[in-house]
């Protein structure tokens, strides 16, 4: 009943509208509405595909004309408050959230995506450049509340009698055996939990051709540790969903769960604890079945499954994930970015990590420059390069390479390979990158959120 009430008003707003506003049209219907409120305002209400669940988790995508559009869309919040919204997943009826829009002109943002505890309900195509994509996410349980970011630093998955582990030597505070996990303790109030839109960078520094990364710059950065009682530093992953960082598969291929670590919002790999970045353990791995271990990057990508939900702060948010409408530029010529802790130019492990802009490059180009690499190269390989031969390293493997478009960040693909030269990289060549852009439906179908 709810669902034919609310595509009812959207019919209604269509007609009524006339030419003074624009009401994209999308295929949505079941799950979506535009709604004029009595004061004039115009929301959009999500109803969810089915009643009796409790746990909700929410992922929409709208697009509008111009490429200063994000703030037309507000954060996607309970319908029609939160004391209502809970109350009917209580009684068993279809749980609602709703976006406001906001200065958006004489044309309402389009709905792009909608996506329901990981079941894509609808699609629609995105506008062309230059245009805005606003991603909103949401999560609400009658079960679960977080109010604010727990004050502890490591979340352990492991039994209580077993401590984290120690990284590089330094420290890390033990979990005394009476600690109660804060994502589930039973004395927590219920609230849902809000999720910051993907892609945003932060603060950079004021330097022309620096490749200092700043804290919080790249918010989605995060870092793969490796051990037991003690754990060093493998490579760099990426954080795409609560749940979920992405990485390369030679980074975690035949690895046990329980010995992998995943430290987000690192920064000072000296530092340990680090101050705003939590220890988090893993509770999957996953690569691809085309993945057997095979040094050809063609599917050398892979994801880790945390055991438990991270909290969005200023220092981990996460990078969008590339569209399955977004396509690649016939002969590449994208600028990208990489950023990573891996060795310098005297084979050093650096303390900060470090950010180079990259040129994607046609795979004839590359195929032509590196013809030892005949093999490593396919058409799920992506090549990237610098005229200034600064690039990933060791220690850069599973690092994203980012592409800006629509003003946010997206993942086009994970460092691989690259050409060797001694004890150092050789990066006169170019980098060869797994296309993330032709593995993002087993990426979407196995990520959590």
């Amino acid at each position: 009943m709810t669902i034919w009430w609310l595509t009812l008003l959207g019919l209604c707003l269509n007609l009524n509208l006339g030419s003074a506003l624009q009401v994209p049209q999308h295929n949505c219907e079941t799950y979506f509405s535009y709604y004029r409120e009595s004061d004039g305002a115009f929301i959009g209400v999500f109803t969810a595909p089915r009643a009796g669940v409790n746990s909700l988790s929410w992922e929409v995508v709208f697009t509008a004309h111009g490429t200063d559009q994000a703030s037309t869309v507000s954060s996607l919040k309970p319908y029609p408050d939160k004391e209502r919204a809970f109350a009917k997943i209580r009684s068993g009826e279809r749980g609602e959230v709703f976006v406001r829009f906001q200065d958006f002109g004489n044309e309402l943002p389009k709905l792009v995506r909608a996506e329901f505890n990981d079941q894509v309900l609808c699609q629609n195509d995105e506008y062309e450049a230059p245009s805005s994509t606003m991603t909103r996410r949401q999560s609400m349980s009658t079960t679960t509340r977080i109010t604010e970011v727990p004050k502890v630093l490591v979340v352990q998955s492991r039994p209580l009698s077993q401590s984290p582990p120690v990284l590089q030597s330094h420290p890390v505070p033990n979990i005394p055996n009476s600690f109660s996990n804060p994502f589930f303790s039973q004395n927590i109030p219920k609230i849902e939990s809000d999720y910051e839109e993907c892609g945003v960078e932060g603060f950079a520094p004021l330097q022309i051709g620096g490749d200092l990364v700043t804290r919080g710059q790249y918010p989605w950065l995060a870092a793969l540790y490796e051990g037991g009682s003690s754990a060093i530093y493998k490579c760099v992953v990426t954080v795409i969903s609560k749940r979920t960082v992405i990485t390369a598969a030679h980074c975690i291929y035949g690895k046990s769960a329980s010995q992998l670590w995943v430290y987000l919002g690192r920064h000072d790999r000296n530092e340990n604890p680090e101050n705003g970045a939590s220890l988090v353990s893993v509770s999957n791995v996953l690569t691809p079945s085309g993945y057997e271990g095979s040094p050809v990057p063609d599917a050398d990508v892979g994801l880790l499954v945390l055991t438990y939900a991270m909290v969005y702060t200023k220092y981990i948010r996460p990078l969008c994930l590339w569209g399955s409408n977004m396509g690649v530029p016939p002969n590449e010529g994208d600028t990208g970015a990489v950023a990573g802790w891996g060795f310098d130019r005297s084979v050093q492990k650096t303390r900060f990590p470090k950010t180079v802009s990259v040129q994607l490059v046609p795979r004839d180009q590359c195929l032509k420059e590196m013809k030892r690499a005949e093999d490593f190269i396919t058409r799920r390989t992506v090549c990237a390069g610098n005229s200034e031969s600064h690039g990933p390293c060791f220690g850069d493997s599973g690092a994203a390479l980012i592409v800006l478009r629509n003003n946010r960040w997206h993942v086009r693909g994970v460092v691989s390979l690259s050409p060797r030269q001694g004890d150092i990289c050789d990066l006169s060549k170019y980098v060869i990158y797994c296309d993330v852009a032709k593995h993002i439906d087993w990426v979407r179908q196995n990520m959590v959120m």
